[in-house]
């Protein structure tokens, strides 16, 4: 039995609790099953997995049970894509099987499984034992199958169990949590790490399973909510990643579940917060028109991918009916993809919440924790679409946290320094290109610039690096100043000053001011402004799959990728020189063969103009005209003259005047009014 197996550490005694114990809601925890649902909703969850609606979901079940039994080595404990693969994917499984059904073989099959993990001394070895990635996936299918078939358990062999999950429990609290174990401690300085939601699911499970009520178990369970309510109270309200969209979903899934058990057993309010009202919408709007992948920042790439299940709860909560639509058409585009986690959207998808027309999803949308936007013509998969990204290592809200907590380390190693970077999609794939997984990051895998040959970095910690790292107060890195959507015209204003230090002889920039101006259907049009103090170098940077020179005295240029073409212009108001080269660019230290155009100026003061031909319309002219800190920008094209009038703004802190006519008509544009009051 258990209490041979595994001898439990001094070290990991637990502590007389200081305090009050948490408050329990008395009905979920007087009965079994639970955390994600209780006796009363198995009813409910059977008709559904019965019914016409739940059949998609049913079928790829069904068809991933041959696989979803014991293993016959535990390679898990020192692979934590076994551990994912049997305790997140596996387990959960076959046990949900039984509960859907009855039917005895896959309550067998899951009795196997939790006396395969009740006979090791431990679910993680190496550098972090018991403390892991692997650990902490394994804790929460254990938890789900006790959870789940705890009334039809041998009470011998269910209490066994019992005691085993809180075992586990405080082996993660002390030796993860507590940094007991020897390691990096990367995850446990700040409470937005992807990999600290995957420890904190198999550790809440665990805790609000096997909780009798017993007084040796307090301090457990007071740890366990102390954690949840911090994890929950830092999550940013716009349900961004810093890390990527893919990190995101890489990591969303165990938070839900994490927080889902603690509102049933803490009555707590943690999936009402915003951050799960808004994370579908992150996630959606992330997704590129033809809905195969994810626009990328950060280490991100791929798609939705199974984890993403959870955006199915998100949008039972909060009514999002345009959420469970996107995950709807890409379970009909690939089932097959979502089979190892068909157990999560059977247990979340609301078959009451009819979903939205995909064709009216929005096709504008800015999230300000990252200073990120996302704008389309459209749906189709054929659509026009961009990104632009300008904020600090982190985003605001963990920086917020940083900061109150005396500059506490935090992880921001999958971030990457593209402030006032932008990515253009056309015709089902990228023109304008950035990097992937890239294992150096520097400024010079995006379309950004570069300032006496180096790119952005925080105080004291140079680009090039693996991993990011924070130095300083990064808050001034990198924020949006204006932020004005509309149906035909849409501007973006990002400020990037604060990335470009002073170093190495390199004096710092005293500006970078990017406005991104969206004209539907005609073009793109950006203007640069940079203010050094000092002369410099400047080097402007824009990449694609392929790139070519068309006329290079007038500074014509064409993005191509494949079949797809996207003509651009620059204008600036200094003598530039020029190359196009091989992009740095990476992913996971392969060059990706990205044609990088690299434009350089030697001046304290430089303004460059660049637009894109995104909507193909041929014959796109411009003229730009200095004159001190105000300018004119003429764009040309078949049947139209936009005159624009741009002046730089006062002072870093407030947006430029930029004001656009057609035939002596206003387009629209910014002015110092249209500044966003949000830098915290």
């Amino acid at each position: 039995m258990f209490s041979a197996a595994a001898p439990v550490r001094a070290d990991w005694e637990d502590p007389k609790l200081e305090g009050p114990v948490p408050k329990l809601n008395p009905k979920v925890m007087s009965a079994h099953p639970r955390l994600l649902f209780g006796p009363e909703d198995v009813n409910r969850l059977r008709a559904f997995f019965r019914s016409d609606a739940g059949r998609p979901y049913r079928d790829v079940l069904v068809g991933y049970l041959p696989v979803s039994q014991a293993p016959k080595q535990a390679k898990f404990l020192r692979d934590a894509t076994d551990g994912q693969r049997q305790g997140y994917w596996r387990l959960p499984t076959v046990a949900l099987h039984y509960v859907l059904t009855g039917e005895r073989r896959s309550f067998e099959r899951t009795v196997e499984f939790m006396r395969f993990l009740l006979g090791l001394e431990r679910w993680e070895t190496g550098k972090e034992p018991d403390s892991g990635m692997s650990a902490a996936n394994i804790m929460v299918g254990a938890a789900l199958g006790y959870d789940w078939l705890h009334d039809d358990l041998e009470p011998k062999f269910r209490e066994g169990f019992r005691r085993k999950l809180l075992h586990h429990a405080r082996a993660m609290v002390h030796g993860g949590h507590l940094r007991k174990n020897p390691g990096t401690h990367y995850w446990q300085n700040d409470p937005q790490n992807n990999h600290r939601w995957h420890r904190d699911a198999g550790l809440a499970l665990c805790v609000l399973a096997a909780y009798s009520g017993a007084r040796d178990e307090q301090w457990i369970l007071a740890k366990t909510r102390e954690e949840l309510d911090l994890i929950a109270r830092w999550l940013p309200d716009d349900g961004t990643s810093h890390e990527g969209p893919t990190y995101m979903i890489f990591g969303g899934s165990h938070l839900l579940i994490a927080l889902q058990a603690g509102d049933r057993c803490f009555d707590a309010r943690y999936l009402e917060r915003p951050f799960f009202k808004n994370v579908g919408r992150y996630l959606t709007q992330s997704l590129v028109p033809d809905r195969s992948g994810l626009f990328t920042y950060g280490d991100s790439g791929g798609g939705l991918g199974p984890y993403a299940n959870f955006l199915y709860k998100c949008a039972a909560v909060h009514r999002r009916r345009d959420v469970q639509a996107v995950m709807d058409a890409a379970w009909r585009k690939s089932p097959k993809a979502f089979d190892v986690s068909a157990w999560m959207a059977l247990l979340w998808r609301d078959p009451t919440l009819k979903p939205a027309d995909l064709a009216d999803l929005p096709t504008r949308a800015f999230f300000d924790d990252l200073g990120l936007a996302y704008l389309r013509d459209g749906w189709r998969n054929d659509s026009a679409a961009a990104m632009f990204k300008c904020g600090p290592f982190g985003g605001y809200t963990l920086n917020e946290f940083r900061n109150r907590h005396d500059g506490r380390y935090v992880n921001v190693a999958h971030d990457d320094p593209d402030a006032n970077s932008f990515v253009l999609w056309k015709g089902g794939g990228y023109v304008a290109e950035t990097d992937r997984y890239s294992r150096h990051k520097r400024s010079s895998n995006h379309n950004t610039i570069l300032v006496g040959g180096m790119g952005q970095m925080a105080k004291g910690r140079p680009e090039g690096g693996t991993w990011s790292q924070p130095g300083g107060d990064m808050t001034q890195m990198g924020t949006v100043l204006a932020w004005k959507p509309g149906d035909d015209l849409t501007l973006i204003e990002g400020e990037a000053a604060g990335s470009y230090l002073a170093v190495r002889g390199r004096p710092a920039l005293e500006r970078f001011r990017r406005t991104f101006v969206w004209v539907e259907g005609r073009y793109v049009l950006v203007l640069d402004e940079v203010r050094a103090l000092g002369e410099v170098e400047i080097t402007w940077l824009m990449q694609g799959p392929d790139l070519k020179v068309v006329n290079a005295g007038e500074r014509r240029y064409e993005l191509i990728r494949g079949q797809q073409r996207c003509p651009f212009r620059v204008a600036a108001d200094a003598k530039l020189t020029g190359q196009i080269a091989e992009s740095t660019a990476d992913h996971r230290g392969k060059p990706l063969g990205w044609r990088q155009l690299q434009l350089q100026a030697k001046a304290a003061r430089l303004r460059v103009v660049s637009v894109y031909d995104l909507w193909a319309r041929g014959g796109l002219g411009l003229a730009f005209e200095a004159d001190g800190p105000a300018a004119a920008v003429t764009v040309t094209g078949p049947g139209f003259t936009d005159e624009w009038r741009w002046r730089a703004a006062p002072d870093s802190r407030t947006a430029s005047t930029v004001v656009g006519r057609r035939d002596g008509r206003a387009l629209g544009g910014l002015d110092a009014a249209d500044t966003l009051r949000r830098p915290r």
